[in-house]
Order: C-alpha cells, then structure tokens, then sequence
C-alpha cells in the first residue's frame, strides 16, 4: 500500500505544492497538490523528475576536504577553527546562495552571520537566470525593488513580451492554472493573449496570435505599443514603421480592456521592464491584474552584489566563501577564471550534492541532503507559507545545510542522520496548528502590504537602456 506525504519542491527555480508517493518507505513518484498550494496541482516535468535525482549514484556520500573523504567531526572542528582565526582578524566571509524562499533559512544564515564576531561577513544573492532588471525597474518605479503578483486570471487581455510564464518565468506554477480557467469555450469569455517573441515556446505555442519579433526588438515592441496607448513615445527610442504596426492591434485591445488587462516581459533589460510598468500603469492594470503592494518573494538576486564578490575572489580578498544553492563556476560568464581565485581561497565552502564545477574548487564539501530527505519552509509570496517534510531516512552521510550552519554558529550539535536541529527550529518558528500544516503542505497567511509610491520612473533613463540594449 503506497503511502503520500504533503511536501514543496523548490531548485532556484520551479516552486510548486506536492505530494510524495512512496512504498515501502522509498519516494516513487511525486505529482502536484491540487488541494493545497499557489499551483493548485501544476507541476513541471522538471518538478516530477526530480525524484530520480534521490537515486542518483553520482550523489555524494560523505563530506570531503582537500579533496579526499572526512568525517562530519573532522569537517566541523576543522571549519570552527578557521572562522574564529578569521573573526579574530576582521576577514572577510562571504555567503553565496540562490534566492532561498525560506524565512527559516534565512533567519539561520542570518545566526550564522552574526555569530561571526568581529569578521566582515555578508550574504550574496545569485540567482543564474537574473530577474534584477524587473526588481531594478520596481525600483525606479515605485520605489520598491520587488517582483509584484501577477494575476492573470483577471486578465481578459494578455500581452507578453518574450516571458515564457506557463513554463520558465518566475512563478510559472501559480500562473499556469490562473491562466487556463479563463481559457475554456465553455466560459462566458476567454481570455486574448498575444506573444511577442524570437523562439517558440510553450507559452507562444498557446498564444491566440504569435508575432515574432527580433531579441533587440524587446524594449521597441514595449515602447510602441506605450506609444499606441498614451500617444508619447519614449525618449531615445527609435520605432520603426513595421514594429508599429505590428503592435497596432495589440494596443487597440489593451485599451479596450483598461483595468482587466496584463501585459509582461522576459527581458532582463530594466529599461524595457520600465516601459512595461508604464504600459499597465496607463492600463490600470495595478491593483487589478498586478499587486505591487503585496509581492512575490522571487527574484532576490542582486547582480551589483556578485559582480562585486566575482572580482574579490578574483582578487584573492575573501578569506571564506560558503556556497549554497548555486553552481557559479558552471552558469557565472566567466567561470574558469571565478574557479582559478577559489581554488586560492583559505576556506571555500560547497554544499552541493555532487562534485560538479564549483564544489570541485573547493577546499571543502558539505554535501546537503536530498530535498526529499529534509525538512524546509518556503514562502513564495507574503500570503502563502509551506513546508516540505522529508518521505525518507537520508540514504548517505549527508547533512542539511541548514543545519551545519547552526553548528557552526553553536546553536545545535551533530547527531547524525537522526537531526532534529532543523525540524525543531522551524517548528519553533511557526505559530500556527503545527500538524494542520504538515499534512496539508501549505497554509494562507495573512500579510501587511507594502507602501508603494505612485508610478514615477525616468523615462528618458529607460529609453537609454534600450537604446544600447537594441545596439548590442
């Protein structure tokens, strides 16, 4: 008899609600929550596999210093006497990781951080696929560097710029059901949606009307159909005829369904991603179809920041990097050159399940258990809070990352596989019916919005951005 336990996946990537099937104590299978959760059921192939990766005999077995096999007691005393050289000295230590999602997590990096007394220590975050210019264009238009909620269930007309959301855009889980209830003959009405874009994609695919359109033709498209709507065209931005005419229909629709109307971008160009907040803002589409005062957790990347630690390793300025959650020697533009200046690091840190790129470079690896070997919360928008459970015993001697950060810090003691260090601090931390959540995966929270200002960018700004973004 299969058994099925409530749980979350989330890679840096694909968040969703799921349900572990499992026989005889072993993960078999994983399908979506359909009960509980933002993805109401929608999964991934990415997300269904993933269970396969539990099996995967290239999983490391043990932790590893200096390249050759160690012990969690060797590791840990070894990395203790290292960090209290460095806070004794005020080094540098630095902490990678990719946007986590977990509140508990980050309140445990955070522990460790401040447990580090007397160092330069600090928390980078790295996301491969970069949603900053989204993040950076908030900014520059309501004072606020977030990603909003998008609600395209509202949206009776849907305009996207080379966001592919039914498959690799930010929440494309939550966006996925949202979508298809209003794609349905059977409704008193459909949803339009048209997509801009150079490469088919599952979401093109679906499109009512696909227009394909060059890459350097992303922020023009924005800036046209802008043009259309307010008849203002944005400073230093050359339309040509035929991207004109091409987005006249487009913004004909738009204005015909002011308020219940969504139009988004895939472009990392803060630029493009400004002329698309000035589209919904002329739409009124804030506060209908887009929630700028209670946003999404995504995206918390800060580019300016990894450049930043790239060239200090570069440079040899770090005394320690602990890497979590990100592979930079594979996905950073650069990456054999970021491989040659950790290798010269004193301590560098991975807790990768696997020897790849980066964990290769480093003097020390930690590797972290299977998600479905741990327990881990996640709030992938202010609103909504979940927990991942483990469906199985860890298969090797493998540790969590949070919980070597809280030995690390003195906050909890190796025990082995039996841990319940980071069982016991998030359910320390939650203040609801404990076991409800469990079993359900999920829970609604209430959440305070933030105080977004009016929509003031510079738009002469953005229209620069584009400029040279159509140049390049």
């Amino acid at each position: 008899v299969a058994n099925w336990y409530s749980s979350t996946f989330w890679d840096g990537n694909d968040y969703a609600s799921i349900l572990v099937k499992t026989r005889e104590g072993r993960p078999i299978f994983i399908k979506g929550n359909k009960s509980f959760g933002i993805n109401k059921g929608a999964t991934t192939p990415r997300i269904i596999s993933s269970v396969l990766s539990l099996y995967n005999g290239a999983r490391l077995q043990m932790p590893r210093a200096n390249g050759s096999k160690a012990t969690w007691s060797t590791v840990d005393n070894s990395i203790k006497k290292e960090l209290a050289a460095i806070s004794a000295k005020g080094g540098k230590v630095r902490i990678l990781t990719n946007t986590t999602l977990s509140p508990s997590t980050d309140a445990i990096i955070n522990d460790f951080v401040g447990s580090l007394v007397g160092a330069d220590a600090k928390v980078v975050t790295y996301d491969p696929i970069s949603y900053s210019g989204i993040t950076k264009a908030n900014k520059n238009s309501f004072g606020s560097a977030v990603v909003p909620d998008y609600h395209f269930d509202k949206a009776k007309v849907i305009v996207s710029i080379s966001a592919d959301f039914l498959t690799n855009w930010l929440l494309a889980t939550d966006y996925m059901p949202d979508y298809l209830a209003n794609r349905k003959p059977d409704n008193d009405w459909m949803s339009r949606h048209f997509q801009f874009e150079s490469v088919m994609s599952t979401t093109g695919s679906n499109a009512d009307v696909r227009i394909p359109i060059k890459p350097s033709e992303e922020g023009m498209t924005a800036a046209a159909i802008l043009q259309h709507i307010t008849g203002a065209k944005v400073p230093g931005v050359s339309v040509s005829a035929e991207i004109l005419e091409k987005t006249k229909v487009v913004a004909n629709e738009l204005k015909a369904n002011k308020g219940k109307s969504l139009v988004v971008a895939g472009s990392n160009c803060s630029g493009t991603q400004t002329v698309v907040n000035a589209i919904n803002n002329a739409l009124g589409n804030y506060g209908s179809t887009i929630d700028i005062a209670n946003p999404t957790n995504m995206a918390k990347g800060n580019d300016a920041e990894v450049e930043t630690l790239v060239k200090e390793v570069e440079a040899g300025k770090v005394d320690a990097l602990f890497i979590y959650g990100v592979n930079p020697v594979y996905t950073l533009p650069k990456g054999e050159k970021f491989a040659e200046g950790l290798k010269k690091l004193p301590l560098s840190v991975s807790f990768s399940q696997f020897a790849d790129e980066t964990a290769a470079s480093c003097t020390v690896i930690c590797p972290d258990n299977h998600y479905l070997e741990s327990w881990n919360d996640f709030a992938p928008t202010a609103s909504h809070y979940s927990v991942a459970q483990p469906a199985i015993r860890p298969l090797y001697d493998t540790a969590q990352a949070q919980e070597s950060f809280l030995i690390w810090s003195g906050k909890a003691t190796r025990v082995g596989k039996d841990s319940r260090a980071v069982y016991d601090y998030i359910k320390g931390r939650y203040t609801g019916d404990w076991n409800l959540l469990v079993h359900n995966g999920s829970v609604e929270m209430s959440a305070q919005g933030i105080a977004a200002s009016p929509f003031a960018a510079n738009m002469t700004t953005a229209g620069s951005y584009i400029a040279k973004r159509a140049k390049n």
